[in-house]
Order: structure tokens, then sequence, then C-alpha cells
């Protein structure tokens, strides 16, 4: 493959920007594409690249391509990745991946099919305190696990979803597939496959808004043993307030905790433990992180641009992408699960 790689954008809401920005870091966005012709023209003016109404326009268009790029609504993600990959384009799919199972094992025969690629979105793996805890569970060095506590409290108005795709299941599909599957992910990476789940749902503050919940709480039993208690809305009144993972073990606490997954708290009780992580902690410090800005809201930690350094590497020089399409299904697989358990 050309070491240069060749990008389209489909999607041009939020994200888009970040993504384009990306792009054109590691390689060349060529194209980008809307339903919406006025937020097509605008990307593309700002990135001075030809803009499209429709996928099909661009793929009859556009001589030289590698990777399409999906930040639509989450219900078009399948199709648009199988289209996509038909049409000869490895794809680049923001989270969630899709909806259902069964659409993510299409994709997947596809691939199978075309020989083409499916790279995924998760990128608050990269979050300097999400890899620490990874690092130390990984070397079992938190000794024995006791539980685990997620609280998402962010802050969605009613801007947020009045005239939008947003808060729709077709389109949408729930709170934890568009705010917190990052948290979900987390879950089944860190601890494993799932035994059983408890959960209740509320919408509390956008009935009439939304077609879901705006708030929940889950307990998840894991097949190893451990608990994990989540805690999740999106009624806070001003703004995105915290977004966390805590874990409770015979050591002591560690925590991945701020509004992102951004800040490290732990109070352990193990000298050499402790100290280690105050070095960690020290470093993280000394680094500034910084949410995605939507404008009216903000979001996770703006760790797209290792997301696509692992695309280029996986893609230019073979090297293994830092997820799977199995770890992004493996997540889809969970969140349904914990819809189910209503």
């Amino acid at each position: 493959m050309n070491t240069i790689l060749h990008f389209a954008l489909i999607g041009c809401g939020n994200i888009a920007t970040e993504h384009a920005t990306q792009i054109t870091r590691v390689g060349k966005l060529v194209a980008v594409v809307d339903i919406d012709l006025a937020k097509a023209k605008k990307l593309g003016d700002q990135f001075g690249v030809p803009f499209f109404e429709t996928a099909s326009a661009l793929y009859a268009t556009v001589q030289q391509l590698d990777v399409v790029v999906i930040a639509t609504p989450n219900g078009l993600h399948a199709t648009q990745a199988i289209d996509a990959m038909q049409a000869g384009y490895h794809v680049l799919v923001e989270k969630p991946i899709a909806l259902l199972t069964t659409d993510i094992d299409k994709m997947k025969t596809v691939a199978e099919q075309t020989g083409k690629q499916i790279f995924s979105v998760m990128q608050n793996r990269f979050n300097p305190p999400v890899k620490l805890i990874h690092q130390l569970l990984q070397q079992q060095a938190l000794g024995s696990l006791k539980y685990v506590v997620v609280d998402c409290f962010w802050h969605r108005p009613a801007a947020y979803y009045t005239n939008s795709w947003h808060g729709t299941m077709e389109l949408d599909g729930g709170t934890l597939f568009t705010q917190f599957s990052h948290f979900i992910d987390l879950l089944y990476w860190l601890f494993g496959p799932v035994n059983t789940v408890q959960a209740e749902f509320k919408n509390s503050h956008h009935q009439g808004l939304i077609e879901f919940e705006d708030e929940g709480k889950i307990e998840i039993k894991f097949l190893s043993g451990l608990t994990a208690y989540m805690n999740y809305s999106v009624n806070e009144p001003i703004a995105n307030k915290e977004g966390s993972l805590a874990i409770f073990s015979s050591k002591g606490t560690i925590k991945a905790g701020g509004a992102y997954l951004n800040t490290l708290e732990f109070d352990v009780d193990d000298a050499s433990l402790a100290a280690e992580l105050q070095i960690q902690l020290d470093a993280m410090n000394k680094e500034q992180y910084s949410p995605n800005d939507y404008g009216h809201y903000k979001g996770s930690m703006r760790n797209h641009y290792q997301v696509y350094d692992s695309l280029k590497n996986a893609l230019v020089n073979q090297a293994p992408y830092y997820t799977t399409v199995e770890e992004a299904r493996n997540t889809i697989s969970l969140i349904n699960l914990i819809y189910q358990a209503r």
C-alpha cells in the first residue's frame, strides 16, 4: 500500500473536525460527505476538499481512496461500513461500531469477503490513568479485587436532542451507546467476560425529547466473581461532572477520575505501590489533557490522534491495531445485555 493514506469522511457533525484534523496529520483527506449538504460544504471548504451528499457519489467520483471514516448516527454505521468495504475500502467506524451484534457479524463477513479491515474507535483506552490501571491489573499489582464502581454524571441539555437523531431508538439506540459505551468497553477490557447483569433505568429530565433513559443503575457480575456497579446520567445541570472508574482491592483504592477518566487518584496500603503511583501521578500532572469540544458540550479526552497513529501503523507497517473488532463486539453485546435486563 502507498505510504500516503487517502481518506474520505462520511458524516460532518460534531466530531468531524477532529477526524479531519487527524486525517490531514497522518495522510490526505480527499473528500467529505453528509446528507446535509451545507455541513458537507462547510467542512469541505475548511479543509479544501470536495464535498458530496451521498457515499455513492463519492465512490463514483474519487479515484484514489484507501480508508472511509464513518462518523454518522449510530444506527447507520453497519450499513455504511459494509457499503464502503464492498466498494473496495477499509473503514474506521466511530463508536459504537454498531447497535447490534448481528450487524457486527455481517460487517466481519464482508471484511473477510473483500479483504478489507474494520477499525473501531475506543480512544479512552489511551487515557494515561486508564493505561496505568490496565498495566497494574495485567501485573496483578493491586492484590485481590473486591469491587469496581463506575460513576458517569454528564450534561446533555434539551438542545442536544431537539431536532436531532440523538434520542431516537433507531439512530441513537440509548445513552449507553452514545454517551457511555467507552465505559462499558473499559469494563470488559479490564475485567473480562460477564456472568449476569441487573439494571434499572429512568427518564427523569428528558421526557418527550428522547425514547429511552437519561439515567440508570447497573450491577455487573463477571465470570471471575468480581462485581462492578455503574451509576450514570446525562442530567447534570451545567456541565459534565464526573466520568470515573474506581477499583477497590486488598491493597486499597485506585481511580481514574475527573470528568473524562483523566485524573489519577489512589489510597493504597503498600509502600512500593504507593511510590510507583506517585511517580506516575507526578508525570501525568506535567501534561495537559483536554476533552473534545463540541460547542454546547464537551466529551471524552482528545485521544483520536493515537487512534490514527495506530491505524496508519496497521495499514502501512502491518502492525496490530490497538483494539479488535471482536472487542468492539463484546462492548455492544454487553450494552444489549444490560438493556435486556430492564
